[in-house]
């Protein structure tokens, strides 16, 4: 779990550095400017904060503050799985499933959305589409991938407790 949170901030970070690049370019390389920074890369460096307040487990504030990054980051996957990820967490699970379905109207292969709402249908005990998200996880990055191997041992370990 660390490892995706850590990685998806960086892909994030990476898939905006263009933005932020150009706002450098602008300013030059040393010297300060009174422009406004970028709001993106502002909500990068709220972004990965809020990936460290999930590590930490505080999904109270994580939640918090990553309503702040969705409202500069309106259409962001992985903004609104982490959304959906802390209200989970936090029992909120109609909020949640709402926050991960629209992670995945946004980008319907978002790997983590589709674990982490089939976690969701397991809670809800709506296994069925729990395996539905596992089937789909399966056909996009096979058996092997973390978020695959995830679901799958959830959906087992669902199976052993009745």
């Amino acid at each position: 779990m660390r490892i995706r949170i850590i990685a998806g901030a960086l892909a994030l970070c990476l898939s905006l550095a263009p933005i932020s690049s150009l706002h450098a370019a602008d300013s030059g390389p040393s010297t300060p400017t009174s422009a406004p920074t970028s709001k993106p890369a502002v909500a990068v460096d709220e972004l990965a904060k809020d990936r460290s307040l999930i590590a930490a487990k505080n999904y109270s504030q994580a939640l918090v503050e990553l309503k702040k990054v969705d409202r500069v980051m309106t259409n962001n996957a992985d903004v609104k799985n982490l959304l959906g990820f802390a209200s989970r967490k936090l029992g909120q699970y109609s909020q949640a499933g709402g926050y991960y379905v629209k992670a995945l109207q946004i980008d319907p292969t978002h790997l983590g959305a589709l674990e982490y709402q089939g976690e969701l249908f397991i809670i809800q005990k709506k296994v069925a589409l729990a395996k539905r998200n596992l089937s789909a996880l399966k056909r996009l990055c096979g058996t092997s991938c973390e978020e695959y191997k995830d679901l799958a041992n959830a959906i087992t370990a669902s199976a052993k407790k009745g």
